[in-house]
């Protein structure tokens, strides 16, 4: 570019001390910290654009809304004099957005090259009176360090993009072949801007969320909330490396509020999910808490389903390590014999290839586990899987599975303290984790806790309806109901257990025993015939594997069975050679 060309263009240099410029030299003097924050934070945006309320919630977060969004509206007003003198208006705002026209400026840090000191961003700027800010610009300190391996030069060009803005001629590079998701912001669609906060904090609480799941790496806000609604979303994919996409809105709903959330592939655009909650009040921290984890769980089920079914099209030949984890997920939640094998086998190999990958040794242990329940094996193959889970604990201290995996086995092995610590801090980890909290209630349950188990297992429920291990989380509720002599509830959970796995030998003990303790023998009978059928191996073994803590439970168990009339002779008594899953 020409001395020519470059007089007839504003500079901003960021780099060292703030100095913004004009066509012709001359010199924008802006007094502001804050002035010259919200031009900084514009410029180092997509597209030069910010939402009000993301400027609001970093340079005026410790007043309250209406007192930041005022203050706003002078700052902008003072900066439209001053930049908006000239022909060209490069400050641009409306109820929403405000966006610095940085098609018209040339920016010192998009030329700057990686390793070479140009000064630190924004010397000498600091507003200690406001976290928000100085948590970006440390973050954005960060990112002009790059990587050892850094080669997002532009294409065509002799100079590189900072570490954050991403190369849109070829796909980001480092998630190791894992699917990445960004969290779009929230619209506020309920017609009142005091509101605008409340939006755009259930974008970034959902990030939070999403980010305990150690398998999906999450986008950083600062990069997904660059974008707006009307941005192209496969362009947005792209330029993210995203292979999902959330966003959604708040709205007025009668007396309450509602939230839309969808979920989307980026290449495509195919909408995977979309589903509407409803909160009587958004501000309320612990009624947000409760939304964002079930909504964190159930986009993990859907994310989960969509990535077992694209794996499975994939040419066998070309599977890496991500690809044998996910193709073994597949087979282990069909819940077969023949697909446990395979689910092993298939974690197997992917530990050969890496050792040291968290996720392999988490669902490797995963895959043990539900061998180890199928056929009810001994000891030594629950000592074996606790050893493999503390394996992934180490891996990865922050994912709250490798935690409720060893809780499960402490459970088994009948250390119900262990156990229960261990699965309070999968939860703690990942509070969207619907199975720790099924096992947890499963916990309480074999300590002779219904009360406490109860709580754990209807919050399983809430927060993943469609996991592929309900009809665990509804028999264990069957059996905390058996425990409290609620029969009817115990025979309804056993039912709804058995419509989603027809061959759950526990249900149909729980709901054969439910019957024949408040009279129904004839149903009994009935329900007896179905379980003999779904289940003709099964023998009192069965129940003599469970670790209740109390034994008197399984004498129990056993009694409830043994009042049906015309039952098999044998039966439960008999011992069955059935070979484990």
């Amino acid at each position: 570019m020409t001395a020519a060309a470059h007089s007839e263009r504003y500079a901003l240099r960021l780099l060292g001390p703030f100095e913004f410029t004009a066509p012709g030299g001359r010199r924008i003097e802006i007094t502001s910290k804050k002035g010259i924050a919200v031009v900084a934070m514009l410029a180092l945006s997509r597209d030069g654009a910010r939402t009000r309320g993301w400027l609001q919630d970093r340079l005026w977060g410790s007043r309250r809304k209406a007192e930041a969004a005022g203050s706003l509206r002078r700052e902008l007003s003072n900066l439209r004099k001053l930049l908006n003198a000239d022909a060209a208006e490069l400050l641009l705002s409306d109820r929403d957005r405000v966006r610095l026209r940085t098609d018209l400026i040339d920016i010192d840090l998009f030329a700057a090259r990686p390793g070479r000191a140009v000064g630190e961003l924004l010397e000498g700027l600091e507003i200690p009176s406001e976290r928000g800010f100085g948590e970006w610009l440390r973050e954005q300190r960060g990112a002009l360090v790059p990587p050892a391996n850094d080669i997002s030069a532009v294409a065509g060009g002799g100079t590189t993009l900072p570490t954050h803005i991403v190369d849109t001629s070829a796909p980001p590079v480092g998630f190791a072949g894992r699917p990445a998701i960004a969290v779009l912001p929230f619209a506020n669609a309920t017609g009142d801007e005091t509101l605008d906060y409340v939006a755009e904090g259930i974008g970034e609480e959902l990030i939070v969320g999403l980010s305990r799941i150690r398998w999906l790496p999450v986008i950083s806000r600062n990069s997904s909330f660059s974008f707006s609604e009307s941005d192209d979303r496969k362009l947005i994919g792209q330029r993210l490396g995203a292979q999902y996409l959330v966003d959604g809105r708040l709205y007025r709903a009668y007396q309450s509020y509602g939230v839309s959330a969808s979920l989307a592939e980026a290449v495509t655009g195919y909408s995977l999910w979309s589903r509407r909650f409803t909160l009587q009040s958004p501000a309320a921290r612990d009624e947000l808490e409760q939304f964002v984890n079930e909504l964190v769980a159930q986009l993990e089920s859907r994310i989960e389903h969509a990535e077992q079914i694209r794996i499975r099209g994939k040419r066998q030949d070309r599977l890496g390590v991500s690809d044998l984890i996910w193709r073994g997920r597949w087979h282990l939640n069909r819940l077969t014999r023949a697909d446990s094998e395979m689910a092993q086998k298939l974690f197997a190999e992917a530990l050969a290839l890496d050792p040291d990958s968290p996720e392999a040794l988490i669902q490797a242990t995963a895959a043990l586990a539900w061998s180890i329940w199928a056929g009810r094996q001994p000891q030594d193959q629950i000592l074996r899987m606790r050893k493999l889970a503390q394996q992934a604990m180490l891996a990865d201290p922050d994912d709250g599975r490798g935690f409720m995996l060893a809780g499960i086995a402490e459970m088994w092995l009948r250390h119900p303290l262990e156990a229960k610590g261990l699965l309070k801090q999968a939860i703690a980890l990942t509070p969207s984790l619907a199975l720790a909290h099924a096992q947890l209630g499963g916990c309480f349950n074999l300590a002779g806790q219904p009360d406490q188990a109860i709580v754990h297992l209807k919050t399983a429920l809430r927060l993943s309806s469609n996991d592929p291990n309900i009809f665990y989380s509804l028999g264990e509720l069957a059996l905390a109901y058996t425990q409290l002599g609620q029969w009817p509830d115990a025979i309804e959970h056993a039912t709804l257990a058995l419509a989603r796995r027809p061959a759950y030998w526990y249900a149909h003990v729980l709901k054969v025993n439910a019957l024949a303790r408040i009279g129904q023998l004839d149903a009994a009978r009935l329900a007896c015939d179905e379980f003999v059928a779904a289940t003709p191996h099964f023998s009192k073994r069965f129940l003599d594997w469970l670790p209740f803590v109390d034994r008197t439970w399984i004498d129990h168990l056993v009694g409830g069975l043994k009042m049906v009339p015309g039952r098999p002779q044998d039966w439960p008594e008999r011992d069955s050679q059935e070979t484990a899953a």
